[in-house]
């Protein structure tokens, strides 16, 4: 991003008009116009980008997100600002009526050559909209996408407009900047000298060395020779073949070389990698439909006028006529001239031989499909053999002669399985046979090329009842929180909760997956749950570079491997415990001697403790069946072929932990002399407030969800720890709690037709009160069984007890002996520019 003293130089250097100037200052200093949703088939989401130092909205995954990727990574593009303000747009349309509408660009750019909107459509998006519309998008002489309107209001202020369609994305490019941009971020390279120098020998030695080769034999590890790659130390044409699939790629030791090396006579593999990554949608569809057998004979075929294409004397196959030969050359040269690709003029068309015209006339074809689409796909669901005799009538009807049953049931099961259950059932009944994982699969591949890329978090409801581990009561059914990584189906984290989904879930799981891991996600799938809109959520996210994508709606196949993962921990493990929910599925049966409640027997801490047991050691030593292997197997192979990164190791220190902590909507809170910071309506109070520079200021806080007794507050440049003014009454209350006896106060204030404000001393006096005892009762077991839980997890940090008179909290173990609660970590130093590093939205 520029500074402002840079912007200036550069738009000096542009000599644009000083309307230019306005429209540009304008954009960069405007939040974004609009927050994207996704829609339908859209996967929507947020890039944290290094280069603008905020976080950036995609609506697309196979779009945007692309394109943000090209910004990112090119030196050339300066700034972009995604959702810019609107612009007005005036154009006739179709029926020469004159139209005025407000438009907003995906983004405005600043590059080296000047600055100009920028929309991306997808190419089927932009042929549509031409047909509707031919005066606001057409396609020019040059083969590209233009918007006449859009250009002449760009053209007012010597800007430009630009639409980029899906077409000119290069997928095997966006795969490497996805596989290589740990190490782009990490901006450094802290290779041993030593091994820098051998392996650029080697490279030197053996030009042109495939990737694989290079792993196996160099010295160092991958994720050496992946950094030297990213800093152009060594050379790969990263648009060519996927790094992700190294026994394609070639490396050299700079540019020069490797195109000095493109005179080298290609293989048949080289020749039908080209075809199947080239961008000639003709090409790759004919080598799609061909059969192995075809392809033999095209790569003999080729064997045989391979030599005539390398300028040697023509030698026909003896077996083959002269005649035959000089018709392969002219297909082969036809070929090449129309597709770029001579090859798939080779491969013979036997699958087009034979009569393939239909033998029913078009009149019977189309009124057979008039009663599939009408009668029989709607949702009176009528069976096959009704509206086959109510077709047969009409046949006579028109003194036509029917086909058969047998013919009409061939012409229903030929049509879409998928679209036929939706208009006889909805669109929920045909949700399984829509294709899994449908809009990441179809320009990247499914689940991503190495762990750690995509990951999914999703929460489910297990069906098992708890109970206490002191009174034997039941506490009802816990929610359970996986991390998931896509690449090994392997279960980074797990978190378990009486709790309904909310943002304390999805910060808990990620302190435990980088306490398992010292990894955080590249990029992080999730539904459109409200606990995954948390600002808490998203700023931990932007801190720590992940990408976040959200589902479309509706759509749980796109969270397939997680969904999945659901159905196998409850198959494999939950219903075959005590107190299993089974039989609730059907209600009328159950009974009171069969009730899961009476069964019960588990514990949340027990439970717990034996799910991490089967999602860490039973689950992960199985062999999948999506992978051949199992996921522990697939994680560690793959670290070893694509690097460990450390770049992205994250310590698991008091710093992650303080970014897990949420804060209050503002984030800051007055100093109150005397009294200290007021959050949820609670003071917290720290020596630190004592100093009269303090007193009156606001400054950021945060608190703990699980304990209302602390807060924490930046004083002094350092995050302080702050008692609440009952602490004895608060401590290891949790923030569901509070809520629900908030609730009760204000229930109780308008039964008395009296406003009022709820107060730390009437939530204190209320919370210790036999009234608060019966409405809480449920809610304190429960946070004590939760309590073990993050025993578990917080042995991985180092905390003790704050300042000030401590209280039991009332809690034992299964030999009866008083547990202390768990210790707070220690404060630390921290600028709060670190802390606030992105914007939100």
């Amino acid at each position: 991003m520029l500074t402002d003293q840079e912007f200036l130089l550069w738009f000096r250097e542009q000599n644009l008009p000083y309307r230019a100037r306005l429209v540009i200052d304008q954009i960069r200093a405007s939040e974004p116009s609009r927050r994207v949703r996704g829609s339908a088939g859209n996967v929507c989401g947020r890039y944290p980008s290094r280069k603008m130092g905020r976080v950036i909205q995609f609506e697309s995954h196979r779009n945007e997100l692309a394109i943000i990727l090209e910004y990112e990574h090119n030196n050339a593009i300066y700034e972009f600002w995604d959702q810019p303000p609107p612009i007005k747009l005036n154009y006739p349309s179709k029926n020469g009526r004159r139209l005025g509408v407000l438009h907003t660009p995906d983004f405005f750019v600043i590059h080296a050559n000047g600055a100009g909107w920028e929309e991306c459509k997808p190419e089927s998006e932009l042929q549509r909209l031409t047909d509707h519309n031919p005066h606001r998008y057409l396609c020019g002489e040059d083969g590209r996408w233009h918007c006449p309107p859009a250009e002449q209001y760009a053209a007012i202020f010597d800007l430009t407009y630009r639409v980029r369609s899906s077409a000119e994305i290069n997928w095997i490019y966006q795969r490497n900047i996805l596989f290589l941009e740990d190490y782009l971020r990490s901006g450094s390279t802290p290779i041993d000298q030593a091994k820098r120098s051998s392996i650029r020998a080697l490279v030197a030695e053996h030009s042109g060395i495939t990737l694989a080769e290079l792993i196996e034999n160099a010295p160092g590890t991958p994720d050496d020779i992946y950094a030297l790659i990213a800093t152009d130390e060594l050379f790969v044409d990263i648009s060519a073949a996927p790094l992700a699939e190294p026994e394609w790629v070639r490396v050299f030791c700079d540019e020069q070389t490797a195109r000095a090396a493109q005179g080298h006579q290609p293989t048949m593999q080289d020749l039908l990698r080209d075809i199947s990554t080239s961008g000639n949608g003709v090409a790759r569809a004919r080598l799609a439909q061909a059969s192995p057998a075809e392809l033999e004979q095209a790569i003999h075929r080729y064997q045989v006028v391979a030599p005539y294409l390398r300028g040697e004397p023509f030698h026909h196959d003896s077996a083959t006529a002269e005649r035959t030969c000089f018709r392969w050359l002219a297909k082969y040269r036809e070929a090449e001239a129309s597709c770029g690709a001579g090859l798939i003029g080779l491969i013979p068309h036997h699958h087009d031989s034979g009569n393939r015209s239909p033998r029913l006339p078009e009149e019977i074809r189309l009124l057979m499909q008039e009663y599939i689409e009408q009668h029989y796909e709607a949702l009176k669901q009528k069976n096959i053999s009704s509206v086959y005799g109510a077709f047969v009538r009409e046949c006579e009807a028109r003194s036509l002669s029917p086909p058969s049953y047998t013919t009409f049931c061939t012409q229903v099961k030929k049509r879409p399985r998928a679209e036929q259950i939706k208009k006889r059932q909805g669109i929920r009944a045909a949700m399984q046979h829509q294709p899994c994982y449908l809009e990441l699969a179809l320009t990247t591949p499914r689940h991503g090329d190495r762990p750690f890329e995509i990951c999914h978090i999703d929460h489910t409801e297990l069906d098992v009842e708890l109970v206490c581990s002191h009174t034997g009561r039941n506490l009802g059914r816990p929610w359970a929180t996986f991390i998931s990584d896509a690449f090994s189906r392997r279960v980074l984290a797990v978190f378990l909760t009486y709790d309904p989904p909310s943002y304390r879930s999805c910060m808990m799981v990620l302190r435990e997956c980088v306490a398992r891991h010292v990894r955080f996600p590249q990029s992080i799938v999730s539904d459109g749950g409200r606990e995954f809109e948390s600002v808490y959520f998203d700023l931990l996210l932007a801190r720590y570079e992940c990408v976040k994508k959200k589902r479309p709606p509706a759509q749980p196949r796109f969270g397939s491997t997680c969904e999945r993962l659901f159905g196998v921990a409850n198959t494999q493990f939950i219903h075959n415990l005590a107190g299993n929910t089974q039989l609730t599925k059907n209600p009328r049966q159950v009974t009171k001697a069969v009730d899961p409640k009476r069964h019960a027997v588990w514990t949340l801490a027990a439970l717990y403790e034996r799910l991490c047991e089967w999602a860490y050691e039973v689950y992960d030593t199985i062999d999948h069946p999506a992978l051949g292997q199992s996921p522990r197997e697939a994680f560690t192979l793959e670290l070893l072929k694509g690097g460990e990164r450390p770049y992205r190791m994250v310590s698991n220190d008091e710093e992650f932990w303080l970014w897990t902590l949420p804060t209050t909507k503002k984030g800051r809170a007055r100093v109150v002399p005397g009294k200290g910071v007021k959050i949820n309506h609670v003071f917290y109070w720290s020596s630190s407030f004592r100093n009269p520079t303090v007193e009156q200021t606001q400054i950021p806080v945060r608190y703990d969800p699980y304990d209302a007794g602390t807060a924490y507050a930046y004083v002094g440049k350092r995050w302080v720890q702050c008692i609440s003014e009952h602490y004895s009454v608060l401590h290891g209350r949790s923030e569901r709690e509070l809520m629900i006896a908030s609730a009760e106060l204000h229930r109780r204030a308008q039964l008395h037709a009296r406003q009022f404000s709820v107060t730390a001393k009437k939530l204190a006096d209320f919370l210790a009160s036999v009234e608060a005892e019966e409405i809480l009762r449920l809610q304190r077991m429960q946070d004590r069984e939760a309590r073990k839980v993050l025993t578990m997890i917080g042995s991985n940090f180092t905390r003790r007890s704050p300042e000030g008179p401590m209280q039991d909290d009332d809690t034992y173990d299964a030999t009866g002996r008083r547990e202390q609660p768990p210790a707070k970590p220690s404060m630390f130093t921290l600028e709060p520019d670190q802390l606030e590093v992105y914007e939100e939205y």
